[in-house]
């Protein structure tokens, strides 16, 4: 028998006759019955992020940042570096508007920087006003450059983890932790009296006295058993039961877990877990005593833009504020072909690789205008910000063939200088930007090409983006309770 026939034969045949038990057992302690909705974030389980100093508690903004590794995390960087370069009437930046933050994936990098950015401005007690920008050379930059992917490798090589719970997942998240948090950061301050980054630094629970200083920030996971959506949100958690977790290599189980108290970087670990390459992450929970585990893998598996989380945030903000969602699209699927040079069928492994994202896949097509018609069935403002904004209107043809360093070397010259770019120039520019792979590794040009490209594409939806924050939707001079 051929290995290609062999290989096909024998997968077949388990699918076909792996199922012959003679007996049922009913189980009927499912977490979620048929049929029933799926447990999404509650805002008045919080208190209320209108409340933060410099707010114009009249809007309501939410941004989405999607998937596709360091792609996505430096896109993502790019264009909140943008909107900090935007100014409101009132002079206030419209990055410091945004109220929640729902990351997919890689797009939960951009957002963990961010919010540590955020954080160790204060805990530094830094006395200058906050800016984004500042903190790009000074760790950002180099947190978002760094090789995860080595990371995942080294890890497998480990004898230590070779005999113990620990995978290269929890590697990631404790390199996520030191680099892109800031543990490592901090350390070198406070020493062994150093904490991470957890849930309670960005949710403040209802009825505390405690200040709310920072957006909420949310990561999105996917559940394995059911393939449903996990925001990691302290609501959630405490709704799922969960009372362990690993972190920093170390297994966390109490018999009651405060969900306030569970570090960041699990939340952005688990929704960046893509299947088969990086170990799923593993929660314990008190809700099944015979199944105590719950699996949680890419978010990508279940919605890739983050969209879904934060438009079921805005749905719940008061209705008398104007509500804004902000889409962050960092997906570089534009490129592929429909059809194919290839006259025979397709080998069976190589279906099998395009499994785990056919259903991404599949809803991009619809995507935007789907969001779009979620949007105005609520009242909320969409504003898109993608690579293929560089090809609307846009009449130029691509060259038969780029010169990828040259190429990037140029482009990222005339971004850095803030040079316009013809037509041709960004046709280029999307397909430099769309064959960054999808990948926890980067290149100084790609990553620098795609800082300045979120930047870029900001400055190209400002009219759209202005029309959105500045309150056409509603009487701007309204006030609405905090």
């Amino acid at each position: 028998m051929p290995n290609r026939t062999l290989l096909f034969f024998l997968p077949a045949s388990l699918l076909l006759f792996g199922s012959c038990s003679r007996n049922i057992y009913p189980d009927r302690s499912q977490f979620l019955k048929d049929g029933e909705p799926v447990p999404t974030v509650r805002l008045d389980y919080y208190k209320s992020v209108q409340g933060r100093p410099g707010q114009d508690s009249t809007l309501a903004v939410a941004l989405a940042i999607s998937g596709g590794g360091s792609r996505a995390a430096n896109f993502g960087m790019g264009v909140l570096l943008g909107l900090e370069q935007l100014q409101l009437d009132g002079g206030e930046d419209m990055l410091g508007q945004v109220d929640y933050i729902s990351t997919v994936s890689g797009g939960g990098f951009a957002g963990g920087a961010y919010a540590a950015a955020l954080y160790e401005h204060q805990y530094f007690q830094r006395p200058e006003p906050f800016r984004l920008s500042d903190y790009l050379p000074r760790q950002i930059r180099d947190g978002l450059a760094r090789s995860y992917t080595g990371v995942l490798l080294r890890a497998n090589f480990d004898p230590r983890l070779w005999f113990s719970y620990a995978d290269d997942g929890d590697a990631l998240e404790r390199a996520i932790d030191e680099q892109v948090l800031g543990f490592g950061r901090r350390r070198k301050r406070d020493g062994s009296r150093t904490r991470s980054l957890i849930l309670r630094d960005f949710f403040v629970p209802a009825g505390s006295t405690g200040p709310v200083s920072f957006p909420m920030f949310i990561t999105n996971s996917s559940t394995v058993n059911t393939m449903t959506i996990f925001p990691f949100t302290p609501d959630i958690l405490e709704r799922y039961h969960i009372n362990g977790y690993t972190h920093r290599l170390r297994a966390v189980k109490r018999d009651s877990l405060d969900p306030f108290t569970i570090p960041l970087a699990v939340g952005i670990k688990a929704s960046g877990s893509f299947p088969v390459l990086i170990s799923n992450t593993t929660l314990r929970s008190r809700y099944s005593p015979e199944r105590p585990f719950l699996h949680l893998i890419d978010g990508a598996m279940t919605e890739n833009i983050g969209y879904y989380t934060a438009l079921e945030i805005l749905k719940q903000e008061d209705s008398r504020r104007s509500k804004v969602l902000l889409v962050v699209d960092a997906d570089a699927a534009g490129n592929r072909f429909t059809f194919s040079k290839r006259e025979a069928a397709l080998f069976s492994l190589g279906v099998l690789s395009r499994l785990p994202s056919s259903g991404l896949d599949a809803r991009r097509a619809t995507l935007v205008n789907d969001i779009r018609a979620v949007c105005r069935q609520y009242g909320i403002t969409p504003v898109f910000f993608s690579f293929n904004i560089l090809l609307h209107d846009n009449t130029a043809l691509p060259p038969e063939s780029i010169e990828l360093k040259p190429e990037q070397e140029r482009l990222i010259k005339l971004l850095a200088q803030k040079s316009p770019l013809s037509e041709a120039d960004r046709q280029i520019l999307y397909e430099l930007l769309t064959h960054i792979g999808t990948k926890y590794t980067i290149t100084p040009n790609e990553q620098e090409l795609l800082l300045l490209s979120g930047q870029l594409i900001v400055q190209m939806q400002e009219e759209e983006l202005r029309k959105a924050m500045q309150h056409l939707n509603g009487d701007k001079q309204k006030t609405v309770p905090k």
